[in-house]
């Protein structure tokens, strides 16, 4: 069948091929154009920071089981208002001192942990 020719009745295949090409070609060119004269800066978005601390310091800190840093660890972040009504889980852990886990939510500012020793077991 050829591009000229009626598929079913239907004329329409060469102009959805040209549409489609010009399409393909001006995705090509990138998005400067759109976010230039289309894209409005991100609304309801929020610089947030948290601050996490413990006792003692210098333990290792996971924000959903992503390795940020060691306390104490100050972290600054964007929300979105999305964001807002989830909360997120901190987990800290030091040798020798049981791990803790705590959950936050994006209004959280500051977050303090104190670690507790754990006890070795005996052996027989």
């Amino acid at each position: 069948m050829k591009l000229t020719e009626s598929w079913n009745g239907r004329t329409w295949l060469r102009p959805a091929f040209l549409a489609l090409a010009l399409l393909a070609a001006t995705t090509l060119q990138g998005c400067g154009w759109w976010e230039k004269n289309v894209v409005e800066p991100a609304k309801g978005v929020v610089d947030r920071r948290l601050t996490i601390t413990s006792d003692p310091p210098g333990a290792d800190v996971f924000i959903d089981n992503v390795y940020q840093g060691k306390t104490p660890l100050t972290l600054n972040y964007k929300v979105g208002l999305r964001d807002l009504f989830k909360g997120f889980v901190i987990v800290i852990q030091k040798e020798g001192y049981l791990p803790v886990r705590r959950e936050a939510t994006y209004q959280t500012k500051t977050v303090t942990f104190r670690l507790i020793r754990s006890r070795r077991r005996r052996s027989r």
